[in-house]
């Protein structure tokens, strides 16, 4: 895409075009120069149009604040005495996504609320090993103790279900630690 065409783009649509090059792994300073715009000018349109880029998330994000120009702009010019509000362009988008989705969206939360309650025990029957490979360093065996019924159990586990004792523990031990941060 090149400069002209990028500026044409409504502003949602920019974002959008900006965060799915880096889902793909592209930086920002990559994108900016395969298009051909400027940082402050690109960081300007951005920050006034109440997005920010978020590092950790490597996406362009909506600020939670409303201290942009445009913004405050609008919130000058409700009408007083009226029940009129002036809404922001992209802002009016969103609510009218949000509206001719609405019923699916509920449906959605309705589906995701009534299968969390249940999931827990009764469909997790696969587990998921989502491990670094760590083969190339030649794991050394580690001595721990465990209480003998749970050891027992263990064991029973392991071989029914034909996973690898090393990896389900690893497994085990990391959703402990990330559960209790």
């Amino acid at each position: 895409m090149n400069k002209d065409q990028f500026n044409n783009l409504d502003f949602m649509e920019k974002i959008e075009y900006l965060n799915n090059k880096l889902k793909e792994g592209q930086t920002v300073i990559r994108i900016r120069e395969d298009i051909g715009i400027g940082e402050k000018s690109l960081q300007r349109e951005v920050k006034a149009n109440g997005y920010r880029y978020n590092n950790k998330e490597r996406q362009y994000i909506p600020t939670t604040e409303a201290t942009t120009k445009s913004t405050t702009e609008v919130i000058n010019t409700i009408v007083e005495g009226e029940n009129t509000i002036v809404v922001p362009k992209q802002q009016q988008q969103v609510l009218g996504y949000l509206e001719n989705n609405f019923e699916v969206l509920q449906e959605f939360l309705e589906k995701y609320k009534s299968t969390t309650r249940t999931t827990t025990e009764t469909t997790t029957n696969h587990i998921i090993i989502n491990l670094v490979d760590d083969k190339h360093l030649n794991p050394k065996p580690k001595s721990i103790r465990i209480n003998e019924f749970i050891y027992q159990d263990w064991q029973e586990f392991c071989d029914t279900k034909h996973y690898s004792k090393q990896d389900l523990i690893s497994m085990a031990l990391k959703e402990y630690m990330e559960k209790y941060k």
